[in-house]
């Protein structure tokens, strides 16, 4: 006889639903397809892919289906020209190969010292500009200018207007 209400009978509050079906839950029905899909195509997926059936079933793949990667050295078939000297040619050419690099870096250190050069003077320029332009400005041809009469009232003013004994 089945007691109805005994303790193993009773289902807790949390488990009660009075709203009907709940949502459905995605991951297991992922997972029951995916155990479907590797149940139908497990021995034709393992014969012709062996790793991807092994990671579909999440195993590492065995050693019988692993290939080993042997790894290939270059063959240097180009021989550079300095190995095939003597040591005196050899010494030759690296001393043909400094002085054409002296030359090249005096000749740039040169077209360096030119652009310095051009650079201070286009400075200097600009600094003569700067310090002359309070003296260059615009005036009218029909006015005296700084010129003033010594018969004028102006320049007259400008002495004393007493005379001290």
């Amino acid at each position: 006889m089945i007691k109805y209400k005994g303790a193993r009978f009773n289902k807790s509050k949390s488990r009660k639903r009075s709203f009907g079906e709940t949502k459905p839950n995605f991951n297991s029905l992922v997972k029951q397809e995916r155990d479907n899909f590797i149940n139908k195509n497990a021995a034709l997926i393992k014969e012709t892919d062996p790793p991807l059936y092994y990671s579909l079933i999440n195993r590492k793949l065995p050693k019988k289906y692993q290939k080993e990667e042997k790894v290939i050295m270059p063959v240097n078939a180009h021989v550079p020209p300095q190995s095939k000297l003597s040591p005196k040619e050899l010494d030759k050419q690296l001393e043909q190969e400094a002085l054409e690099r002296k030359k090249r870096e005096e000749a740039l250190r040169e077209k360096q010292q030119k652009e310095q050069k051009e650079k201070e003077r286009i400075e200097r320029n600009r600094a003569a500009v700067v310090r002359e332009q309070r003296r260059i400005f615009w005036c009218n041809a029909y006015d005296q200018g700084n010129y003033v009469s010594i018969h004028s009232d102006k320049f007259k003013s400008r002495e004393k207007k007493y005379e001290y004994y």
